[in-house]
């Protein structure tokens, strides 16, 4: 069959849209504005420039946050170390090749087998995460953070898993296709991960926010404020959309488009609990990090990142013996179990990489609003509302944190210490 791969890569885009076009009734926002937003706005613009991150959160959220990275952590640490035990017993017990030669008996198209089967390591991997999973939905729950009824989660989980298989299957495809084909397979392999994390990083967006209940113009003073800074940068003016819908998958704030077709997207939540100019200095920051090329940036180190580690996983493989039945496709399993545990060590480092972007983000907006007390009340109001600690401990900040601390952020805009213990 000469055309399947590009039957596979046309079915498996379609899992991709599909499933996107239904990220907007993921996460739904609370009414606002609230007892978190009304103590912000009660913040003094004096203490607001003077003062550190700890002075100025919500001291009862801040101890719910502390205990919520608690709880956090061990469930995203169980959930690579499930992956890994249940993706190495796979491979060590015999069941992979198992399913590789049952495969082979009952689909005579290689491609189709390696397909079948990368779907197959998705499927053990995320069915062995399951457990942590849930657990950290209900963390959330229990904290009021997510509204989410448990048959939603599930139906979501399931999406996910689908999108997982469908991916995993064309990516064993595509490489053990170009291993067959060229010695220089890496080459093409590495190609391909930049391409398509660069333009995911830029395309993303436009599935984020397509949901069904549209978009609508905000309100004139929120847009001629934007303007108004944008001006003072020489941008030109970008429109500034408010969601319809209550429910929302999106950061507060998300820009979508190129060039002239340029806008920005906003919650209802962000722009019914914020004043105007903390709208401004989020609409701002995030076009700071698109005219900045940030969105590139961030798809060439999350693709580095993933290319050296997985080159790391490779290497660990190669250092394991063989099996008696073992062949390239079988082994992936193993390779499997390796990526999830060097993604453990590959995180902190991803972290670490992507957080100056924020702060140069933070500067930018800054310098184009001249208001540095709505940039640090906007920042703390969305600390309090996600349940942010303004000064986390070092585990969950290594590896659950991809942007800085509030209490980092705040430090460098106001020129004032962390006053983190």
């Amino acid at each position: 069959m000469p055309f399947q791969p590009r039957r596979i890569l046309c079915g498996t885009l379609f899992v991709v849209a599909l499933f996107a076009a239904s990220f907007a009734v993921a996460t739904a926002a609370s009414e606002r504005p609230n007892q978190l937003d009304r103590h912000v706005d009660a913040i003094s613009q004096n203490d607001l420039v003077s003062q550190p991150a700890v002075a100025l959160v919500d001291s009862a959220r801040q101890t719910a946050a502390l205990r919520r990275a608690e709880l956090t952590f061990p469930g995203w640490l169980l959930m690579a170390v499930f992956e890994a035990v249940a993706l190495a017993y796979f491979w060590s017990s015999g069941a992979a090749a198992a399913l590789r030669d049952r495969l082979r008996r009952r689909l005579h198209d290689e491609w189709i087998v390696r397909f079948a089967f990368g779907a197959a390591l998705a499927f053990i991997a995320r069915l062995a995460a399951l457990l942590p999973a849930f657990y950290l939905y209900r963390v959330d729950r229990v904290m009021e953070l997510s509204v989410e009824l448990t048959r939603v989660w599930a139906l979501f989980w399931i999406g996910h898993t689908l999108l997982a298989m469908a991916i995993a299957g064309v990516i064993v495809a595509i490489v053990l296709w170009l291993v067959d084909r060229t010695h220089q397979w890496y080459a093409y392999t590495i190609v391909v991960i930049l391409g398509i994390g660069i333009a995911w990083s830029y395309a993303s967006p436009l599935f984020q926010v397509s949901g069904a209940h549209g978009e609508r113009a905000v309100r004139g003073d929120i847009q001629a404020r934007v303007d108004e800074a944008l001006a003072r940068g020489s941008v030109p003016a970008v429109p500034v959309l408010v969601e319809n819908a209550r429910v929302s998958s999106i950061r507060d704030a998300v820009v979508v488009g190129l060039g002239p077709f340029r806008r920005v997207v906003l919650t209802r939540s962000l722009v019914s609990g914020s004043t105007v100019p903390e709208i401004a200095f989020d609409v701002t920051y995030e076009i700071g990090h698109v005219l900045h090329a940030d969105p590139l940036f961030f798809a060439l180190i999350e693709g580095g990142i993933i290319i050296v580690f997985s080159a790391l996983a490779v290497v660990l493989a190669d250092r394991i013996g063989f099996r008696r039945d073992d062949d390239p496709l079988s082994r992936l399993a193993l390779v499997g179990a390796l990526l999830a545990v060097v993604y453990l060590a590959a995180v902190p480092v991803r972290n670490a990489a992507l957080r100056s972007y924020d702060l140069d983000a933070d500067r930018y907006a800054v310098q184009l609003t001249g208001d540095r007390a709505a940039a640090v009340r906007a920042i703390v109001r969305a600390a309090d509302q996600r349940m942010e600690e303004a000064c986390p401990e070092l585990l969950p900040n290594l590896f659950l944190d991809v942007h800085p601390s509030p209490a980092l952020r705040i430090a460098a805009i106001n020129g004032v210490p962390t006053a983190c213990p």
